[in-house]
């Protein structure tokens, strides 16, 4: 009984040693791999997101949420008041509200389209903290953002005024964009 148990170990480990054939392929995955797409929004109220989720869908793309440590309330939203915290926020150019922790390796990516509320003209000062804190490498950054009644162009140009060692395309605003909307802009259209 031990030689028939002894015997069927062995070759139960000649089976597990024995390899099949790699097979060859003819995609090289450092280029895959370079072809990695993010989508990273942050989002106050849920308009951005529902768009970044859209685009996701559209790139077939990762998406990540840019997350403050402090969430914003209604009260922090109130541009009105100009002591709400998004209004100290915006006053500051060098304000950097804490995120939560940003995906494991934002060098795998070669393109990040970032997504955010327009504030005041220009994107809210939690992705300047999100792009501070990021390590990027060889990335191109295509900003979308939402917004009751600012265009896109000066947040986009703030963005890559500030950055100038990244690369950035030209953003798109995204409001009540349908997957239409976004399916043409994304293959160019």
């Amino acid at each position: 009984m031990k030689k028939l148990f002894l015997c069927a170990l062995a070759a139960l480990a000649i089976v597990a040693c024995k390899q099949a054939p790699k097979a060859e392929t003819t995609e090289d995955t450092t280029d895959a791999a370079a072809e990695k797409t993010l989508v990273a929004y942050f989002s106050a109220t849920g308009t951005t997101q529902a768009a970044a989720e859209l685009l996701a869908q559209a790139l077939e793309a990762e998406v990540f949420r840019i997350e403050p440590v402090e969430p914003y309330t209604e009260d922090d939203l109130n541009w009105r008041d100009s002591l709400s915290r998004s209004s100290v926020e915006m006053k500051d150019i060098k304000a950097r509200p804490a995120i939560k922790a940003l995906p494991v390796d934002l060098r795998q990516y070669k393109k990040i389209y970032l997504g955010f509320p327009i504030w005041w003209g220009v994107a809210p000062r939690v992705i300047n903290t999100f792009i501070e804190e990021s390590e990027f490498a060889d990335v191109t950054i295509v900003p979308f953002a939402t917004s009751g009644g600012s265009e896109i162009d000066e947040a986009s140009k703030a963005l890559a005024e500030t950055y100038t060692n990244l690369t950035f395309e030209s953003g798109r605003l995204l409001n009540d964009a349908t997957p239409a909307d976004i399916e043409a802009w994304v293959k160019g259209e």
